[in-house]
Formats: structure tokens, sequence, C-alpha cells
């Protein structure tokens, strides 16, 4: 298995005596790499396309994991599907929302802030994992929410 993060390609094998990632529960993950230990959130995830997004110490990281034979059938141009992509964001941890910088119905691009949540002190801008429309906003801004919470759904 080979991985795309936020684009670029990584090969897990080179890393796999670097870094130790411990399940925590839930989302929840710790990644051990050269005596540092990292806080991990699984923020969303697409069985379907692969994709993943995580939050990791204040940064966001899409990440695409591909087998052997996906990156041949992608070099080919043959298996692409229709960008249906992930239907909620969920809160990757407790936290408060400070703002919401989009609206009901607004067409974002991948990459684009969809909501600013306070956590653990900082402030983290929780990204559009595709492009996408959004369908209707779960939360207001100055309200606390738990992990896990559906912060928004993207319309259909």
């Amino acid at each position: 298995m080979k991985h795309r993060v936020n684009g670029t390609k990584i090969v897990p094998n080179q890393l796999a005596s670097e870094v130790k990632i411990t399940a925590l529960g839930g989302r929840e993950y710790r990644i051990e790499k050269a005596g540092r230990n990292y806080q991990a959130f699984l923020v969303s995830e697409d069985v379907l396309e692969k994709t993943s997004t995580w939050w990791i110490d204040g940064y966001t990281y899409e990440v695409q994991s591909l087998s052997e034979m996906d990156e041949k059938l992608e070099a080919m141009g043959v298996g692409a599907r229709p960008n249906s992509g992930i239907q909620t964001l969920k809160a990757p941890m407790p936290g408060m929302v400070l703002s919401i910088p989009v609206q009901e119905g607004q067409a974002v691009f991948k990459g684009d802030t969809l909501v600013i949540l306070e956590a653990m002190k900082m402030e983290n801008a929780l990204k559009a994992p595709h492009d996408a429309v959004v369908g209707s906003i779960k939360v207001q801004a100055g309200k606390a929410v738990e992990k896990g919470t559906v912060l928004l759904s993207f319309a259909e």
C-alpha cells in the first residue's frame, strides 16, 4: 500500500522503522517519530475513494491510500469514479466553534476552510476534503462541540 499526503507520494515501508502509530480509541491516535509524540485524529474517511483527512498537532492532512493495482489502473486512466466523496465533516476533537466562513448552498473546493474550531488553546481550520456544495450547517459559532459531532453536511 502506498499513500499520498496532501498530493505528495510517500512509501510507508521506508518510514516503518522510524514511526510508531498507536490507536488510543475511537478516532484518536498517537504518532511517535524520532522521540517526539504527536496527537492525531481521524477527521473523516471515504472508503470508496480510499481517502482520509487527519488532524495532527494543529495541521490537516489529506491522505489517499492506493494499492499497487490502484496505481496501475490510475496510470492507465482506468477505474475513475465520480467525485462523490465524504458526505459530512465531523469534529476531530472536542472544542469551541469560533467561526463558520461558509454558508449553506455555497460551492467549496478541496482545501477551503469550512470551520474554525478552537481546541487545546489552538485554532484549527477544518478544510473541505473534496470539491462540494455545503448542504446544511449543523452547528453555530460560539457553541461547544464534542469529538465526532457532525459540523456540516455536503449536498448530494
